[in-house]
C-alpha cells in the first residue's frame, strides 16, 4: 500500500520540478517512468520481490522514455521556433560600449536596445570601442566575435 504513495510522490515531484525548471524536459521522464510502477502497486502486494520489480520497471521505463521520447518531444514542442526580425542583425558589426572588470562581457547597442555580449570563446576579451560582429541571440544576451581588422 505504501508504494502507491511513493509512486504518486515521484510523479508529482517530477512534474513540479519540470514546471519550475521549464523547457529542459529532464525530470518529466521520471514522472512517465513512475506511471507503470504506480499501476503495478495498485495490486497491493507487499512482496519484496514485487517492490524490487517495480523499482526495476521504473528505471527501465524512465531510461527508455528519456532516450526515445525526449527527442520527439523537443521536436513537437519547438517546431514553431520561428526566426525573429532580430536575426537580420546576425553578422553585422557593432561597437562595444563598455566592459566588465575582467573584460569577458561587454555591452553593445543593437537597434536601440543595450544587450550584454559574451564572446563565442571563453577566452575572448573586449575593450571599449572594439568592433564585434553578432553571432546569435541566447536569451537576453548576444554572442559576438571580434571583427577582423583590415
Amino acid at each position: 500500500m505504501f508504494m502507491i504513495w511513493i509512486w504518486l510522490a515521484v510523479i508529482a515531484l517530477g512534474l513540479i520540478v519540470e514546471v519550475v525548471d521549464a523547457g529542459t524536459l529532464v525530470s518529466v521522464w521520471f514522472s512517465v517512468g513512475a506511471v507503470i510502477p504506480f499501476l503495478m502497486s495498485i495490486w497491493r502486494t507487499n512482496n519484496p520481490f514485487y517492490i524490487t520489480a517495480q523499482v526495476v520497471v521504473f528505471g527501465v521505463v524512465t531510461a527508455l522514455a528519456l532516450i526515445f521520447l525526449r527527442k520527439i518531444a523537443l521536436k513537437v514542442l519547438y517546431k514553431n521556433n520561428e526566426k525573429t526580425n532580430m536575426d537580420r542583425f546576425v553578422d553585422k558589426s557593432f561597437k562595444v560600449l563598455s566592459v566588465n572588470e575582467d573584460k569577458t562581457m561587454a555591452t553593445v547597442k543593437i537597434n536601440g536596445i543595450t544587450y550584454t555580449a559574451i564572446g563565442e570563446n571563453e577566452t575572448d576579451t573586449f575593450e571599449p570601442n572594439d568592433e564585434v560582429c553578432l553571432k546569435k541571440f541566447v536569451g537576453n544576451k548576444v554572442v559576438v566575435y571580434k571583427k577582423e581588422k583590415k
